[in-house]
């Protein structure tokens, strides 16, 4: 059993998607004691990642509409076409900036900022049965 990473729930995931929240479990979401993704990095690398990301954007961010510079990040995950729509994995994800003082929002990729991609099973997929 793992604890997913969406929802929370102590899960055993049927072919790598939550049975609670029907998300896609990635080698990435995993604990470092298993799986490694497709690097060779652990989850607990993918997730200082994760942090350094988002520490380098809060250190950087400035409001583009009102120049504040404090914000809140959150992460989300959305479907593509195709399968990944049909079956709702949702392994694009994003991470959400909002502006502390009047709540402007801005959309990063993390995929992009860390400069590889992750989750490239569901992606070839959607490019095989997608529309």
């Amino acid at each position: 059993m793992i604890e997913c990473p969406w929802c929370g729930s102590r899960i055993v995931p049927v072919d790598e998607i939550c049975p609670a929240c029907r998300h896609e479990i990635l080698p990435e979401h995993l604990s470092p004691s298993s799986e490694s993704d497709v690097n060779g990095s652990s989850a607990s690398e993918y997730e200082q990642d994760e942090r350094d990301i988002e520490a380098m954007i809060a250190s950087r961010f400035a409001c583009a509409k009102c120049g504040h510079d404090e914000c809140d990040i959150q992460e989300t995950a959305m479907t593509g076409a195709g399968l990944s729509k049909l079956f709702d994995i949702q392994h694009h994800h994003y991470l959400f900036v909002s502006c502390l003082r009047c709540g402007f929002v801005e959309i990063y990729n993390p995929n992009i900022l860390r400069g590889k991609k992750t989750g490239e099973l569901g992606t070839v997929l959607d490019l095989m049965f997608g529309g």
